[in-house]
């Protein structure tokens, strides 16, 4: 499209040729900072039950619109699930059992982007520098190390379960499911003056029962 146009010549007057728009390819190249490319990566399906004093919430990603693992290129990147449940208040209720995100996530207001400590999953590769140890670097052209590497392989899935304390009331519970994309660890962004906003590539709420 060219101002709202469909183009159906790329070279007019230059020996370009009257095409259907449809056969005509974009060579726009988008790239990390595309919603519309990062919302058509991966899918997610949530699913919660009651189960004795607790609601048991289960969240898969599947990397199924890719060829590739993800998130890929920068060992910066990584994708970062949070995952929470409230009564019909909106209180939170506490994590019993289940994985919570780690450190790199980053310590402090979860409003700010600080989401370390809190339900979910993370999907990073994780380097870390031989001689200063700093980790996580993105830093890849000096010496390092694999610390973990935890993204998604080409139509792979991962399945997390949360187990949260059942309101002390009857009543319904809303289970709210984010998965972000993040271009930069939190505290390198913090350190360098990025502000780069995190993209919302899924998201989800239902409610039980």
């Amino acid at each position: 499209m060219l101002d709202g146009e469909p183009i159906t010549n790329v070279a007019p007057g230059a020996g370009g040729i009257e095409r259907d728009p449809a056969t005509i390819h974009s060579h726009t190249f988008p790239g990390a900072a595309d919603a519309g490319l990062l919302q058509n990566t991966v899918s997610m399906a949530v699913a919660a039950r009651l189960e004795a004093e607790s609601v048991v919430v289960e969240v898969t990603i599947t990397n199924d619109l890719t060829g590739h693992h993800v998130p890929t290129d920068s060992p910066l990147r990584q994708l970062i699930l949070l995952v929470e449940a409230t009564d019909e208040s909106g209180q939170r209720l506490n994590l019993v059992d289940g994985p919570v995100l780690p450190a790199w996530c980053g310590t402090g207001d979860p409003s700010d982007g600080h989401y370390a400590g809190l339900p979910g999953t993370a999907y990073a590769r994780i380097l870390q520098e031989l001689w200063t140890e700093i980790a996580p670097t993105g830093a890849y052209w000096n010496p390092t190390r694999q610390l973990s590497d935890t993204r998604l392989a080409a139509f792979e899935s991962d399945t997390t379960t949360y187990r949260f304390s059942a309101p002390p009331t009857s009543g319904t519970v809303s289970i709210d499911a984010q998965l972000l994309f993040r271009r930069a660890f939190i505290q390198i962004m913090e350190w360098k003056g990025w502000e780069v906003p995190h993209i919302e590539m899924e998201h989800q709420t239902i409610t039980v029962p």
